[in-house]
């Protein structure tokens, strides 16, 4: 059974999600709220109630794999799917369906198993492994406290770490901080103006430079903000 809670609005993209977990439920409302028009999918009719009375999509009674369940909530129409059920096999079957047999154009299941998430990958099914990334953003946050990180690629083997310059580091150039990592800047924020550094860039106290690099490389950026560095 489909329970409407609100009507269809046909300009808006279709999104499907299933399963109403934590993470399911968390997704519907975020999406939802930015003029999406949201279908959930769940077997448990009680899951729908983490959805809160806000929630302005649709949600389905259904299994996963059911194809009746699929159409239902208008898979054949709809422009992204996303399987985020707590069973990795299922999340992978409904993926292949909905890229596969329905054609959706954004395609994404999450993975427990981080495994399974390359083999998925070679398969053409995008993943999202969200113990790799729990672990990776802990293990930075207990070894690297002095960098943030404001954005993760994949599952997190490149992040995107925002530095705050120290007074010590005032007239040293930015290719001193980089030397020797594989790491490549973005950007760099000077009295609130941003700018496109390059490795010859001049830093000065307190500006902000976000590099994109690999957790390993956070190490070295660790070490020289804390005047461990090499000269």
């Amino acid at each position: 059974m489909t329970q409407k809670h609100s009507a269809q609005n046909k300009s808006q993209d279709n999104i499907i999600i299933v399963g109403c977990g934590r993470v399911g439920a968390e997704m519907a409302v975020s999406i939802s709220h930015q003029n999406h028009l949201v279908t959930v999918i769940d077997a448990n009719p009680r899951a729908f109630d983490r959805l809160g009375p806000d929630f302005q999509g649709r949600t389905v009674q259904g299994e996963a794999i059911e194809e009746d369940a699929l159409k239902r909530a208008g898979i054949e129409s709809a422009h992204g799917f996303a399987a985020v059920t707590t069973s990795d096999s299922a999340n992978f079957v409904a993926a292949r369906a909905a890229r596969d047999i329905f054609h959706v154009e954004h395609v994404v299941a999450r993975v427990y198993n981080p495994r399974r998430a390359q083999i998925y990958e070679r398969l053409g099914i995008q993943t999202v492994a969200s113990s790799s990334w729990g672990a990776q953003r802990i293990e930075q946050l207990i070894l690297h406290p002095g960098l943030q990180s404001v954005f993760s690629a994949g599952n997190g083997e490149v992040q995107l770490y925002e530095i705050s310059v120290p007074e010590d580091w005032a007239g040293r150039s930015l290719d001193s901080l980089l030397s020797g990592a594989n790491a490549v800047p973005v950007a760099l924020t000077r009295g609130g103006r941003a700018s496109l550094p390059t490795r010859d860039t001049t830093l000065q106290a307190q500006d902000i430079v976000y590099l994109s690099a690999t957790a390993e490389n956070a190490a070295i950026f660790e070490n020289r903000l804390r005047g461990n560095r090499k000269d």
